[in-house]
């Protein structure tokens, strides 16, 4: 909870100080209706333009702070939420029915095989999944339609000779969160697979790759939500007006704040991401890091070993993605 109060007072701080330095920049740029327009009555007409500007940067903040602290709050007590909901599920009869996935869909490693539902622990998990998803869904949507409801307003940050390095830094950050995906982690959903020419596709589900350090978490243990700090702190730049960095730099804040959170629940229940004993990620986060490289400094991790596992295909495919992506937001961010 505390966590959950300290993001919400950054953005918060960000927001407040974000309105007033924009007001006396907004006031220089505010066109005159014309010289028959007295003083007073344009003094007048720029206090209501600001007073909606400020009011709609506002909600932007909230409609941020929303997302986050739910994001991060719902998180962090999630194993009560889960077997609240298992106990739900089997209260109406939904668990242990004997429903089976297709016989090639990659079953749970923890021994349920193919069972949709077969045990109110599984059911709770699985039902929280769709919830979160959901409630994560739902107020990023808000968050982003509130950034488009806010008026454009003067640019607090205008650099164009560094706009190709801040394009590049978000294209790279954006490759390296899908890259993410192909790489195994304990702190991602996406399970873990190994090869298995027995197997109808080629691949068998092992979540127990997902215990060590491999590829891009022996960077970082992070390598899914912490690229969205640079990706955030460069598309403010690249916009730089005020709703920009409410947006995008409230995004940044949140991805420290909730890899932050993941490390605590993970020093609590050593069960972060998906189902694992108490003490699997022990080792893991003996030998990782939490900020790019530090393992690897500090000696716990070995640079060529990292970049030898790296997942070169979704790498590719990831800064393919982050160009064409980052291309279309910053398109948009600079289109008048």
């Amino acid at each position: 909870m505390n966590l959950m109060l300290m993001a919400g007072v950054l953005l918060s701080v960000e927001t407040t100080a974000l309105t007033f330095s924009l007001s006396p920049l907004r006031a220089i740029t505010t066109p005159s209706r014309g010289l028959c327009v007295s003083p007073r009555s344009r003094r007048t007409r720029r206090r209501q333009v600001l007073a909606s500007v400020d009011g709609e940067l506002w909600m932007e903040g909230v409609a941020i702070v929303a997302f986050a602290s739910s994001h991060i709050g719902v998180s962090s007590i999630r194993e009560p939420i889960i077997r609240q909901l298992g106990e739900a599920a089997d209260a109406f009869g939904i668990v242990g029915t004997g429903l089976l996935l297709p016989e090639s869909w990659q079953g749970d490693s923890s021994g349920n095989g193919n069972a949709l539902l077969p045990d109110k622990g599984t059911a709770g998990r699985q039902i929280y999944r769709i919830v979160y998803s959901a409630i994560s869904a739902v107020t990023l949507s808000a968050a982003f339609n509130a950034y488009l409801q806010v008026a454009p307003s003067a640019v607090i940050f205008d650099a164009p000779t560094w706009r190709p390095f801040l394009i590049l830094v978000a294209s790279f950050s954006t490759g390296v969160s899908v890259a993410s995906l192909g790489n195994p982690s304990p702190l991602s959903l996406v399970p873990g697979f190994a090869r298995d020419p027995a197997s109808p596709i080629g691949i068998m589900r092992d979540d127990s790759l997902k215990l060590r350090p491999f590829g891009l978490t022996r960077l970082t243990r992070h390598p899914l939500i912490l690229p969205l700090v640079p990706w955030g702190m460069a598309n403010s730049l690249i916009g730089g007006e005020a709703r920009d960095f409410v947006l995008f730099g409230g995004l940044a804040i949140y991805a420290l704040c909730g890899c932050y959170a993941q490390d605590l629940r993970a020093r609590e229940a050593a069960a972060v991401g998906t189902v694992f004993a108490k003490g699997d990620l022990t080792e893991f986060y003996a030998c990782t890091s939490f900020l790019p490289f530090v393992a690897i400094a500090s000696g716990r991790q070995d640079f060529g070993t990292a970049l030898s596992e790296l997942p070169l295909a979704f790498l590719l495919g990831g800064m393919i993605a982050g160009m064409l992506i980052e291309g279309s937001i910053a398109s948009f961010l600079l289109s008048p």
